[in-house]
Order: structure tokens, then C-alpha cells, then sequence
């Protein structure tokens, strides 16, 4: 009985764990382009840190095109 009941609490406590490693983000960035503030907003990426750090490296890639643009990106979940 006493195995069963430890198999028990590791099974649940690994699934807590493993399932609090997939986090969401969304990125955007602002520029300014003929004098005028523009806005580009990218669709929310969920994954774990590998997937959600391409993702921000992607956005800074494509933010570094337009001068003085700004990164934002906000985290969920």
C-alpha cells in the first residue's frame, strides 16, 4: 500500500511540475515610419524556454530592421 501511495505522489508531482514548464508570450514592437508611430504586433507563442526565446530573438531580428524601434513583449500563463 505504502509503494502504491509513493508511485501515486510521484505521478502527480512530476505532472506539476512538466506541465508549469509551458508558458505564453506575446511580442510587439513600435517604430516610426514616415514621422507617424506604428505598431507591429506579433500572435501569441506558447511553448517552453527554447521555443520562447526563438521567438523573441525573431522579434528583435525583425524590430532591428526599423530604427529605434522598441520590443515589448508580455508573458501569460
Amino acid at each position: 500500500m505504502k509503494k502504491l501511495f509513493t508511485l501515486f505522489a510521484a505521478t502527480a508531482l512530476s505532472a506539476m511540475i512538466f506541465a508549469s514548464c509551458t508558458k505564453c508570450t506575446t511580442c510587439s514592437y513600435q517604430y516610426q515610419i514616415a514621422g507617424k508611430d506604428s505598431v507591429k504586433t506579433y500572435p501569441e507563442q506558447c511553448g517552453n524556454k527554447k521555443v520562447l526565446d526563438n521567438y523573441r530573438s525573431t522579434v528583435n531580428a525583425a524590430a532591428a530592421t526599423d530604427n529605434g524601434a522598441t520590443v515589448t513583449c508580455t508573458d501569460s500563463k
